[in-house]
């Protein structure tokens, strides 16, 4: 792609959480690869508190106030040069086409390629290669994604004015699990055996373990932690920028594939990572510090909400003894 050294950009970034984290590294390399150009994200609303690198401004679109034209039309009297479009959504595409933005860069599907002037069809089949990959074919398909992983821009005073500001008492030492997933069933390791390994790792390290996720979780975690030593529910309880604060402190975080697993990537800190429905190959942490938990059977992925086998062994054959193994292992390496 040729740069201008003066454009203007706008980056579309994606609506789920993990996403999004996953898409700091493709904002970081547009940042190298226009080193004067504003840099402005569009993210959902909700997410403005993540402490996401650019270099303009965030600009928050709340489909409650505003349809993705409406909100289109509002962003022609900004100037800009490129858009680039990273949902996969005709919405998100027909954003960027009300904005009249001259060049539009996104994927096609869903009828979006009269929508984007830069259409790209994908180089492979889609979820065949890492998704930060896909958004980086969208720049160039040189680039190598881990010259740019995810990152968050936190600094030791930002983390430290987070947890200030927290109004719950965090452990000097911590373990971290997060057992929710948004998405579904067939992404969640089950409920019992979280509790279980919460149980191991407890009577093995004395350490406090906190659960972690929010308002939706708050059932679950109080079936983990119930009647455990050290074992605190903080699910609900906390912010997003809380939560990223608390997870740079925690010694691992054990967890499905979902936001907090891609918040703790960015951190580059130690994790677990179980995937059951859906692909390493797709979506894993790119993180040195990570191990991925899969059982690769026949009929998985299958990247669905629940099983359609009612089966669900694509995580009910991940033990928690293989999981506590795997802590162990990390822990006293």
């Amino acid at each position: 792609m040729t740069n201008s050294l003066n454009s203007k950009i706008l980056i579309r970034t994606p609506n789920w959480l993990g996403d999004l984290i996953i898409s700091t590294g493709f904002v970081r390399a547009v940042l190298e690869q226009y080193p004067y150009s504003e840099v402005d994200l569009i993210v959902k609303s909700g997410f403005e508190s993540i402490p996401l690198e650019h270099r303009g401004k965030i600009i928050i679109f709340d489909s409650k106030k505003y349809s993705a034209g409406e909100f289109g039309k509002k962003l022609r009297k900004e100037n800009y040069d490129i858009f680039f479009v990273l949902p996969p959504s005709f919405s998100s595409a027909w954003m960027a086409f009300k904005s009249k933005i001259p060049k539009r860069i996104g994927y096609t599907g869903q009828f979006r390629n009269i929508l984007l002037n830069s259409s790209k069809k994908h180089k492979k089949n889609p979820r065949s290669e890492h998704i930060l990959k896909e958004y980086m074919n969208l720049l160039s398909p040189n680039i190598s994604i881990d010259k740019y992983p995810p990152y968050l821009n936190t600094s030791k005073n930002w983390i430290e004015s987070k947890l200030n500001s927290f109004e719950h008492n965090l452990p000097k030492s911590f373990f971290a699990l997060s057992p929710g997933a948004a998405f579904g069933p067939a992404k969640q390791w089950p409920i019992e055996y979280f509790r279980s390994l919460a149980s191991k790792i407890n009577d093995t390290f004395k350490t406090s373990i906190l659960i972690l996720g929010t308002y939706n979780d708050i059932e679950n975690g109080e079936k983990i932690s119930k009647g455990l030593e050290s074992v605190q529910n903080f699910c609900g309880k906390t912010s997003l920028s809380e939560l990223i604060a608390i997870l740079s402190k925690a010694k691992l975080l054990v967890g499905n594939d979902s936001g907090s697993m891609h918040l703790m990537s960015a951190l580059r800190r130690p994790q677990i990572a179980i995937f059951g429905s859906t692909s390493p190959i797709w979506t894993s942490p790119i993180n040195p510090y990570s191990i991925v938990i899969t059982k690769n059977l026949t009929c998985s992925p299958c990247f669905s909400r629940t099983c359609r086998y009612k089966h669900y062994d694509c995580m009910n054959k991940i033990t928690p003894e293989l999981v506590f193994q795997t802590v162990n292992n990390i822990i006293t390496k």
